[in-house]
């Protein structure tokens, strides 16, 4: 049986959306608005795009590596890439308590964040991506069959906007936030989100790539965030925590330009191999870059960097973080390569 090869180009989208998240939260601790107000737009417009953005590339490599097997094959996997998840939401949360808010490792710190009582900033996101694969793993045959209807899934993503509307105010509890959103604190409701995971399933399962109409539906999606944006009375952008309408349709045309730059730059491998990596090892990247912004933050309260200076310092974090996977994977690739030898 062939092996399939993976999807350099969803690898490639992957890897933007890293780049840019590491960038915009070194620019939130290391930048200040008031004098570097420039860092501000560059914040706004990595936020809009960044978790609908990989919430579309989960659902593209879902289709890829789950949908297109039967559940029994698939499960088992689903649930190991659910609790790396929520490792990784553990690492991440309790290095924020330790080096932002400086709080005592001790079983009081650690054990609100095992139960996800707790969601730590800069850090809740990773517990929405675990509830999103646990929801697609619970969802899965009424997934496939919405996708083998390719219209129905069309207009079942667009009818999941309704979401946008729940009672945001009745939910208060901080283990329901990520599925479903709340005002009490910054949450990344999956059910809100679905939509694009939904669509980067669509647009794997049918090979979408360049197509006039979803230009369109993505162009009227984002003119009416622009729309709303523009037309408000103090020109703020529209509510993110929880997300509006306007906030979740507002990325469409954004990341439809970062998914057909994304199969552009597969047809030049080498300048972009680093984001090919980054885009491969995503949540290991997510992660450690936290960690360690958040304990470079702690050990330099002051530092205070323009936006070219925490663009060096993001190149800086990246290599260190690209070096540990390459140790991490050097006596696999050793042991492969005897292997090969031997043959």
């Amino acid at each position: 049986m062939a092996v399939r090869q993976r999807e350099r180009a969803i690898d490639l989208f992957k890897g933007l959306l890293v780049f840019g998240m590491v960038y915009c939260h070194s620019l939130q601790f290391f930048s200040d608005p008031m004098i570097f107000p420039q860092g501000q737009k560059w914040i706004d417009l990595i936020n809009l795009i960044t978790f609908s953005g990989f919430v579309f590339s989960f659902g593209y490599v879902c289709q890829l590596a789950y949908y297109s097997k039967p559940l029994a094959e698939v499960w088992h996997r689903m649930l190991a890439a659910a609790f790396k998840t929520l490792l990784a939401f553990y690492i991440s949360g309790t290095a924020y308590r330790l080096f932002i808010d400086k709080s005592p490792l001790e079983w009081e710190t650690i054990q609100p964040i095992l139960l996800l009582n707790d969601m730590p900033g800069w850090s809740e996101f990773l517990a929405s991506f675990t509830y999103l694969i646990a929801l697609g793993l619970l969802l899965f045959v009424p997934l496939k069959w919405l996708v083998g209807r390719k219209w129905v899934g069309f207009a079942a993503a667009g009818l999941l906007l309704l979401t946008t509307w729940i009672p945001y105010g009745y939910i208060h509890a901080a283990a329901w936030a990520p599925l479903l959103g709340t005002r009490d604190f910054a949450s990344f409701p999956v059910l809100q989100y679905f939509p694009y995971y939904l669509l980067g399933m669509l647009f794997a399962r049918y090979r979408i790539g360049w197509d006039w109409r979803v230009l369109a539906g993505a162009a009227i999606a984002s003119g009416a965030f622009a729309w709303k944006w523009l037309s408000g009375a103090d020109a703020s952008l529209p509510e993110r925590f929880p997300p509006s309408v306007w906030w979740i349709a507002g990325p469409a045309l954004l990341l439809y330009g970062y998914y057909l730059l994304s199969r552009v730059m597969e047809k030049y491998p080498l300048p972009f191999m680093p984001l090919e990596a980054m885009g491969r090892n995503v949540l290991w990247f997510l992660v450690m870059s936290n960690v360690l912004i958040f304990a470079l933050k702690s050990n330099q309260p002051l530092l205070l960097l323009g936006l070219l200076d925490t663009f060096w310092m993001e190149l800086g974090l990246l290599a260190v973080i690209g070096f540990s996977i390459w140790i991490i994977t050097k006596p696999a690739r050793g042991a492969a390569l005897i292997n090969d030898t031997k043959k």
